[in-house]
């Protein structure tokens, strides 16, 4: 990262991946991090909490909430309280997919980070959720950093960065515990429930990522 590009915005939803990416942010010369959390009405919106209080233990420049109402279009048991959280069990993750969610998650931040005039974004889809979630995927990211590029204010760039797009879960609780990444402050359960309800595909994934690394979820679980 070059002398004038060591601003940047990081979606930091409060999960491991994303509290990992910040960790590791810091150690490639970012000297200026601000960091988003969306809150989308979803059911595991103590994530938020977190998100917060990492942001301020990492020393981020800034931290925001911005809101974004997917309730009203539904579809997920993360966004519709009606539906219920698939166990991992069940292999029904694509039922948990919240319609385009990275697409406007990104589009937002990057829309705040032009006002700063801040072009770099970063956000950490990682290779697990490549076929459950195809905005997952570096392809997506190529075609929306051109899209947001050509519909910016002013003739810019917009550099969307996913670090760990091409890394497994246990890769970046790998990379994690070298950096002493806080994982005890992090939210992972779908369900939103602290102790973790240990069922649901986010639960699943984050204690398989821990046991292959051989080391102790600090997450208590139900």
């Amino acid at each position: 990262m070059t002398q004038n590009d060591n601003r940047a915005v990081l979606l930091l939803s409060g999960g491991m991946d994303s509290t990992t990416l910040l960790w590791w942010m810091q150690t490639q010369g970012i000297d200026e991090i601000h960091t988003i959390a969306i809150d989308y009405g979803q059911r595991h919106r103590v994530e938020l909490e977190f998100s917060e209080k990492l942001s301020q233990m990492a020393n981020a420049r800034s931290h925001r909430i911005l809101k974004l109402d997917l309730t009203q279009i539904g579809g997920s048991p993360l966004t519709d309280g009606t539906k219920t959280v698939p166990s991992a069990h069940d292999k029904q993750q694509i039922n948990t997919v919240v319609p385009y969610r990275n697409m406007l998650f990104v589009t937002l931040a990057s829309a705040w980070a032009e006002t700063q005039n801040i072009s770099h974004i970063y956000l950490s889809p990682v290779k697990d959720d490549f076929e459950a979630y195809r905005d997952c995927r570096r392809d997506f990211y190529n075609a929306l950093e051109n899209a947001l590029s050509l519909g910016a204010t002013q003739d810019t760039s917009i550099n969307i960065h996913t670090p760990f797009v091409d890394k497994w879960k246990t890769e970046v609780v790998q990379i994690g515990l070298k950096l002493n990444v806080p994982y005890a402050y992090t939210h992972t359960c779908y369900e939103g429930l602290r102790p973790a309800c240990g069922h649901c595909d986010a639960c699943a994934e984050r204690i398989h990522a821990f046991k292959t690394n051989q080391t102790t979820d600090p997450l208590a679980y139900q």
